[in-house]
């Protein structure tokens, strides 16, 4: 099997996603923290992506890469995004071409057009980048990257503007968004093995009443979500109606991240 190189696989996102990229490829799982539960085809690197050379002896001898790692959250300061998301995407990026891998897919988010109101178009796939939030702002520059190290390199790069990736649907915004484990792994797979990628952006969702990406290039791609949002509620989903209309983010494509002000740049000099 050919050796797929996993970050932040600890994370809930990483974890769940295992299971079904175990199936295709032997799994070299990079995360921070201890990686538990390992199976047979899987193994562990502990360590952190903003060492360049713990960096390179990660990715030398794997195949493909799927970027999950990151720093985030609503108010996250710009400072604490530089190295785990800027350097960290740039170093495996470079040692990716260094080391001659072939695929590269990047965990991009939502959240990169977060900052528009949710009624501003029917569907958001084609909309100028609006990023909410520094940690947004941090993938806008990383599908930027893709883009230029594929456009220099025979490194073919595949973006993933993930949804929300929760086990349940716990809201009506991110039902309009949300993305089962299976599904998810459906489009990775199709960024690590189509023969017609080179570089792609497209949206990690899966079926959902009133969608806000109608995902039409990965559909093109042969991507065929088998889960439907409506049929994944929380116990606790709250509708529309009583989602608090201010702080829910509710109004946003991004929801809270769209209304937390952003952290001064200024005060540090």
């Amino acid at each position: 099997m050919p050796t797929l190189l996993v970050t932040g696989a600890a994370g809930i996102v990483g974890t769940a996603l295992r299971p079904f990229l175990r199936q295709r490829y032997t799994l070299r799982l990079l995360d921070r923290k201890p990686v538990e539960g390992l199976v047979s085809g899987e193994s562990a690197l502990v360590g952190d992506l903003t060492d360049p050379a713990f960096v390179q002896q990660a990715v030398e001898g794997v195949d493909g890469i799927v970027h999950l790692a990151c720093a985030h959250g609503t108010d996250i300061a710009f400072q604490s995004t530089v190295e785990p998301n800027y350097h960290a995407t740039l170093y495996l990026l470079e040692a990716a071409q260094r080391f001659g891998v072939k695929r590269f897919v990047f965990a991009s988010s939502h959240h990169v057009l977060g900052q528009y109101r949710s009624d501003q178009a029917e569907y958001f796939d084609d909309m100028p980048v609006a990023p909410d939030s520094y940690y947004a702002l941090s993938k806008v520059f990383g599908e930027a990257t893709c883009t230029t190290f594929s456009l220099r390199s025979d490194l073919a790069t595949f973006i993933v503007r993930i949804g929300n990736a929760d086990a349940k649907v716990s809201d009506a915004r991110r039902l309009r968004m949300w993305t089962s484990a299976r599904d998810l792994a459906q489009l990775l797979l199709i960024g690590l093995e189509h023969p017609a990628v080179r570089n792609e952006i497209v949206y990690g969702v899966s079926e959902s009443p009133n969608p806000l990406f109608h995902n039409r290039r990965a559909r093109e791609l042969g991507y065929a979500p088998q889960d439907n949002a409506g049929e994944h509620l929380a116990d606790n989903f709250l509708p529309y109606e009583a989602m608090a209309p201010v702080g829910s983010g509710r109004d946003h494509v991004g929801g809270a991240y769209a209304g937390v002000p952003l952290a001064s740049v200024l005060e540090r000099v």
